[in-house]
């Protein structure tokens, strides 16, 4: 089914994306077009209690005869007859009867641009061709709700907001999210519009006139009558057009002769017209201006990503006949790519001799050979595109190599419930594999972090011996623009961390579980740090030395400033409910703990008792309990869960939270104990835990 979805989509951007745009240009200006006719009107507002013979009475102290009399959607009343002093078709007012100028003609820039959006000045023909965009259109917006789903994981998930990094995907994503249902409606009433145009409307239908409850002229108020013709010849009727039926009365206008109700057909065409067009509505046709607008933007950006993708589009290739290190790629929109390309890169630098090819080409390997796999994750936790048959041919392409090693990089974004899904898959498919090793802990990027992939060529360089440098710019990393100013109001050092306690504008929304991004100097990646909001205007930061970023910071004196912005991090915040909540953390992993509203539980796990006290003035937790990996009893954080298991399964029982914040081998040993202390407790495991967001994780 995503399948479906996509390739839909892409063909009818392809095949209507042309035809869409124009149609969108033109009906941003065609959409400004009712504002102006409302300016224009001059009939004036109808009284809500004149009723038609009223009206009728007004005109004829104006004109010598009356042929007819109709009222557009902007309540201009015009009048085809003989006035005292003119003669022709003439604009009254609605509450005098009187004879008005006529409304000022608009710009022929809206007839030029009406034709253009109708039918391309090619009459029937270009008609034909904007009804087949239009429905172009109908299968976009269907096939865009299809992916909106897929990628948010449930139909409820397409409301949210989506962070912006990349404006033509991000950008293009949020705002058809936001316009969906108007962009349908215009899509199709265009194409209803257009089938009507070829198609003949049913015949009126005639409804048996009652006679005992007959309806009156004398009460049919002016404001439901849209079109009055007079009779002329004694065997003619008065003839009242209203929205949804005709009424002929007899020529003195005293009896109900006959009834006709509109077909269904011309009721739906004139719904769609109106809410295609917006005619006689300002506020529907701001809306449809604010869509078409949205619509250029859409056509625009949708064609860059289908430009950018078949450009992308790795052809199928060989395998270097020395190359023993295979780079695999799955992506969906072609971004993972980047990095894959700056792998290899990297690798050609060191004299080390790589092949890199998409997942769907995944040849039968011999052999010793290393595979590392980079690959995003499509809607609900599906493959991408290129990468939706490597689940079931792993095996098979695998049983005649001697030895696979492998490491699994997974890219996505954390606001999805399914992040990462498709590589963890990935990742559990090559550990079923007899012949085949892990070589680095499987590791994740979100929305597309340099630096989170940097730290996962670090440990890769750690575990194969080798010194790959990735170049960034070919990653291009951009420093984002108004970075906010921090300044440091209090420091405090052991050893090789240090805390700090930071002021802030009050302005800037802070919540505990974010993360401070900071810039190092002259560079443009940005570093991610845990932080804890102490009240509007102060943070708090924990960092231990251990590069460039972290030794800026650490080099910084009490009342200097730096720059920075505040990283949103939703799927970390403390639960608001008074459940119970158990903190687990291990290091400068305590950042997040810290302050006054830490109410909970606390497993720490340090090196020594003495690397506690730098946190002591900034703890307020209900019980605390530590380990140390460097004092004579030499435990970890997950031995303090073993050792109070009943407690931990307690928290769970209790429909509570467990947080954990630190290194990634911290979380996997206490990932692994608390799977047992699950099991043994018949408590649902951690991944169903953590879907259900009973145990949230921020680790690095």
């Amino acid at each position: 089914m995503a399948k479906l979805w996509r390739r839909l989509h892409f063909f009818s951007t392809v095949i209507a994306g042309l035809f869409i745009l124009l149609a969108s240009i033109t009906g941003c200006i065609l959409a400004v077009e009712p504002w102006f006719l409302s300016q224009n009107a001059v009939s004036g507002s109808l009284e809500s209690d004149l009723t038609l013979p009223d009206f009728q009475k007004k005109l004829n102290d104006n004109f010598a005869e009356v042929f007819s009399f109709e009222k557009d959607a902007y309540g201009n009343i015009k009048v085809e007859g003989i006035g005292l002093e003119k003669e022709g078709s003439l604009y009254v007012s609605a509450e005098t009867g009187h004879i008005l100028e006529a409304p000022q003609k608009l710009s022929a820039v809206f007839d030029w641009n009406r034709d253009l959006h109708r039918s391309l000045f090619l009459k029937t023909p270009g008609r034909i061709l904007m009804g087949l965009a239009s429905l172009g259109l109908v299968f976009l917006t269907i096939s865009g709700i299809g992916l909106h789903i897929k990628r948010a994981g449930s139909l409820k998930g397409i409301f949210k907001t989506i962070r912006t990094l990349e404006i033509k995907r991000d950008g293009h994503a949020q705002l058809s999210r936001w316009l969906l249902i108007p962009i349908f409606i215009i899509a199709l009433s265009g194409v209803y519009l257009s089938v009507t145009r070829f198609v003949p409307v049913a015949k009126k239908q005639e409804i048996a006139v009652d006679k005992n409850n007959n309806t009156p002229l004398s009460i049919l108020p002016l404001k439901e009558v849209k079109k009055v013709t007079y009779p002329v010849m004694d065997d003619e009727f008065l003839v009242v057009e209203l929205v949804d039926k005709v009424l002929y009365f007899d020529k003195a206008q005293t009896r109900l002769v006959k009834i006709e109700r509109l077909p269904l057909g011309e009721k739906m065409q004139k719904l769609s017209f109106l809410l295609h067009t917006g005619e006689g509505t300002t506020a529907w046709a701001g809306i449809l201006l604010l869509s078409s607008l949205v619509m250029v933007f859409l056509s625009g950006t949708g064609f860059m990503m289908v430009v950018e993708k078949i450009k992308q589009k790795k052809p199928k290739t060989q395998i270097h006949e020395e190359a023993e290190t295979l780079i695999l790629v799955g992506s969906e929109t072609g971004h993972t790519w980047r990095f894959a390309d700056a792998l290899a890169a990297a690798f050609q630098k060191q004299g080390i001799k790589t092949s890199t090819l998409g997942m769907d080409n995944l040849p039968v390997l011999n052999g010793s050979k290393t595979l590392l796999c980079l690959t995003s994750t499509y809607g609900a936790g599906d493959a991408p595109e290129n990468a939706q048959s490597i689940l079931g041919q792993i095996q098979a392409k695998t049983a005649n190599a001697d030895h696979i090693q492998f490491s699994v990089l997974g890219f996505g974004a954390r606001q999805y419930p399914e992040f990462c899904a498709f590589a963890e898959k990935l990742r559990n498919g090559f550990a079923h594999i007899n012949n085949a090793q892990e070589i680095t802990p499987y590791m994740t990027v979100d929305n597309q972090s340099v630096v989170q992939f940097i730290d996962w060529v670090k440990v890769l360089n750690k575990s194969q011996n080798t010194l790959l440098q990735i170049d960034l710019k070919q990653l291009q990393p951009a420093r984002k623009k108004r970075l906010e100013a921090f300044k440091i109001r209090d420091k405090k050092e052991c050893k090789d961390t240090f805390l700090l306690k930071i002021a802030h504008s009050n302005k800037l929304t802070v919540q505990t579980g974010d993360l401070l991004a900071v810039y190092p100097p002259n560079e443009n990646v940005e570093r991610y740090y845990s932080i804890a909001s102490m009240n509007s205007s102060e943070l708090i930061l924990v960092i231990k030395r251990t590069g460039l970023c972290s030794n800026y910071l650490g080099n910084l004196r009490v009342n200097e400033t730096f720059e920075g912005y505040i990283k949103p991090n939703p799927t970390f915040y403390r639960p608001s409910s008074d459940k119970p909540l158990l903190m687990i953390a291990n290091g400068t992993g305590i950042a997040p703990f810290l302050g006054s509203a830490a109410k909970g539980k606390l497993y720490w796990g340090g090196r020594e008792r003495a690397d506690f006290d730098l946190f002591q003035d900034f703890t307020d937790f209900n019980s605390v309990y530590l380990a140390f990996s460097r004092e004579k009893e030499k435990a970890y954080v997950q031995d303090l869960m073993k050792n109070r298991a009943e407690e931990v399964a307690d928290v769970l029982k209790s429909k509570g939270t467990i947080m954990i914040c630190g290194s990634l081998a911290m979380l996997a040993g206490v990932s692994q104990q608390l799977e047992i202390i699950a099991t043994s407790h018949h408590l649902p495991s951690v991944e169903a835990l953590k879907k259900q967001g009973r145990v949230l994780v921020d680790c690095y």
